[in-house]
């Protein structure tokens, strides 16, 4: 049998003992940063430090953040870590006690469900993301816990997971609640997380990182880019999404500089 299609792949013991809780908690989050770092540190030291001249044009800021953010942007990231590698311990506690629906052979719903699994995940998280993030826009929820991300006016890809924990918390949850309900293979989550840090970091990164156009493409439009997330930072109330833009477009929250800010890059 496949590597990837035997439980004991992913869950080696059983995460009901508080101890083993405890050590795959701890695993995990040394994982979750690990990937953090790897993610966004890449990307800094090709952005940041050597900055290729055929790049500098898609800077999206007109000065990068300094060195005291991206400390505190680390810092905090760092801590959101350890709540997201207890979320995934969670999650594998709710596998062992049936709650949550994960299979285990690839073909069991037809290889075709791979794929559109992960996009049903992305957005349905995408949604959860938006009504949660225009909640933590009410005033006085900002200034107690969403005001720590946006001490950011200019992030880094360090921002990433630049959250308080309460906010970690509320980021932490929407996968675990999908995955109760909605057939998922663990691969897919595995990818699926890999690719929201890689999602993260880029659109914190300070530079965009989509084509020439995209903004108005019939499909990348659809897209949220480094430009539509810096809006975010610059703006304030306006470009809510996680992933994809339609919320945004379909309840009036993009900012109608969005795609002047856009096409600037490249002027």
């Amino acid at each position: 049998m496949n590597h990837f299609e035997l439980y004991e792949s992913y869950i080696p013991f059983s995460l009901k003992d508080p101890r083993n809780f405890l050590v795959a908690s701890l695993v995990l989050t040394f994982i979750v940063i690990f990937r953090y770092l790897l993610m966004a540190g890449a990307f800094w030291w090709v952005f940041y430090k050597k900055t290729p001249k055929n790049l500098k044009h898609r800077q999206i800021y007109k000065n990068l953040p300094g060195p005291e953010i991206q400390k505190y942007e680390i810092k905090m990231s760092v801590i959101s870590s350890v709540i997201f590698g207890i979320s995934g311990v969670l999650m594998g506690l709710f596998w062992e006690l049936d709650w949550a629906r994960f299979y285990l052979r690839f073909d069991e719903y037809g290889l075709w469900y791979l794929p559109v699994s992960f996009l049903i995940l992305s957005f349905l998280h995408d949604f959860y993301f938006y009504v949660s993030h225009r909640v933590l826009h009410v005033p006085w929820i900002y200034r107690r816990f969403h005001s720590t991300h946006h001490k950011s006016l200019t992030p880094s890809p360090w921002a990433s997971f630049s959250f308080h924990p309460v906010e970690s918390v509320i980021e932490a949850l929407p996968i675990p609640l999908i995955a109760l309900f909605l057939p998922l293979h663990p691969v897919v989550i595995l990818f699926y997380l890999t690719f929201m840090t890689l999602s993260a970091v880029t659109n914190h990164l300070g530079f965009e990182v989509l084509p020439k156009g995209a903004s108005k493409h019939w499909l990348g439009k659809w897209f949220i880019s480094g430009v539509h997330h810096s809006g975010h930072h610059r703006y304030f109330n306006s470009n809510f999404g996680l992933f994809y833009t339609y919320w945004d477009k379909w309840l009036g929250t993009e900012h109608p500089k969005y795609h002047q800010d856009f096409e600037e890059l490249w002027r």
